[in-house]
């Protein structure tokens, strides 16, 4: 089966990902919290416990929520490559059938003055 230039499915796939960028940001910071708030409530014992939790889950959150940025921005750069591609396909087709429609009244005009 030959395989045909579709940009939509070059679309859809900048689109989805765009959403697991979006997504990843989120649950890194509630895979931080949670993480954090485990290993703060287990650290601080029956006293310090709670305390502990919520500080250790805000501190890694922060801690998860950067570190899913600098993914989720690689994800965004990898999207904007596929559609600046398909920008660049579709000006270069335009430009090249310009060019061709420019060129074809001359071969005509020489076809007509032979003929």
């Amino acid at each position: 089966m030959p395989v045909h230039y579709d940009p939509n499915i070059i679309q859809t796939h900048a689109e989805a990902l765009y959403a697991q960028a979006k997504g990843l940001v989120v649950r890194g910071g509630l895979a931080g919290f949670a993480v954090g708030a485990l290993v703060g409530y287990a650290v601080g014992g029956n006293n310090a416990g709670p305390t502990l939790a919520v500080v250790g889950g805000i501190l890694l959150a922060i801690i998860g929520v950067a570190m899913a940025r600098s993914r989720a921005f690689a994800l965004q750069l990898q999207a904007q490559s596929a559609l600046c591609s398909v920008a660049i396909e579709a000006n270069t087709r335009r430009a090249a059938d310009a060019a061709v429609a420019a060129a074809r009244p001359a071969e005509v005009a020489q076809l007509s003055q032979v003929g």
